[in-house]
């Protein structure tokens, strides 16, 4: 049976933290392939401003399409409502028929997990796999791992692997101050967000 990596965020913007884990979690799992699916409307960011879904996914497309086993979605993109992490998968599913899927996500996510909509049904047909964040006290996290594989009856998978101290939120500050980003981000985001002038 095929194993398929399932990486899902903003990516606002996507950066070579982002690329590091999924070729960490591709390795270590031996996944067939990863799928990037920038978020198209998500709920939890409803107050905060997030750029264009079509940008996004044009930079992710960008970031991911030098490397083998790496592809992007625009299934979230595409849609008017807002994106369910549950409907996706499900979309994938039945994409995927015969292929275990592995939803990849950082260790903040799974703190609050239980504010997703229908997370019995997430864990039904995926394995969760989270990473932690730079920032995240590595004891606390592997406590609510625990917690929460005893409040659902699943098994979490963890990668503990070197953490990249990038983020999007530093990139798109640094843009802001006139700051060079070209040694976070694949050169051809880089260049996507200067033609786009995005992050001003």
């Amino acid at each position: 049976m095929k194993k398929i990596g399932v990486f899902g965020g903003t990516f606002d913007p996507i950066h070579l933290g982002h690329l590091y884990i999924a070729y960490e979690a591709k390795r270590t799992l031996g996944l067939d392939k990863i799928i990037f699916i920038p978020s198209g409307n998500p709920p939890h960011k409803q107050n905060k401003k997030v750029t264009d879904s079509y940008l996004r996914y044009e930079m992710v497309k960008n970031a991911v399409k030098e490397y083998e086993g790496f592809e992007v979605s625009d299934y979230e993109v595409k849609k008017r409502e807002k994106s369910y992490t549950y409907k996706t998968l499900e979309h994938l599913k039945e994409e995927n028929n015969q292929c275990e899927i592995y939803f990849i996500t950082g260790g903040d996510c799974l703190i609050d997990l239980h504010t997703w909509n229908n997370v019995p049904r997430i864990l039904e047909l995926c394995k969760l796999v989270v990473f932690n964040r730079p920032g995240h006290n590595k004891k606390e996290f592997l406590e609510e791992k625990k917690r929460t594989e005893l409040k659902y009856g699943k098994e979490i998978i963890y990668l503990d692997f070197l953490s990249l101290e990038i983020s999007s939120t530093i990139i798109r500050d640094r843009i802001r101050n006139n700051l060079s980003v070209q040694f976070f981000l694949p050169s051809e985001v880089d260049k996507f967000i200067k033609k786009n002038n995005l992050y001003k």
